[in-house]
């Protein structure tokens, strides 16, 4: 895969992924693998929108509930 291809997280998307995710773990009672999950699925989210670009997902709850938080953001849902 070329590396145009790639987006990486800076560390301003890492700190604020992990502020969502530490909003969320609280707020819905996550578990640990949960909040790991959500870590991820925050800084996929970030990132893309950072880039301009929607999040194509079949997880819909969890992403629903990033958009909740950071509503710059786009996802589709397939």
């Amino acid at each position: 895969m070329p590396e145009s291809r790639l987006i990486v997280p800076d560390g301003q998307t890492w700190l604020e992924a992990g502020v969502i995710a530490g909003a969320l773990a609280r707020m819905q009672g996550f578990q640990k693998h949960q909040r790991k999950e959500c870590l991820n699925d925050a800084l996929i989210y970030l990132s893309a929108t950072k880039a301009g670009l929607p999040v194509l997902t079949a997880n819909r709850d969890e992403f629903d509930i990033i958009q909740q938080i950071a509503p710059e953001g786009q996802f589709i849902h397939f």
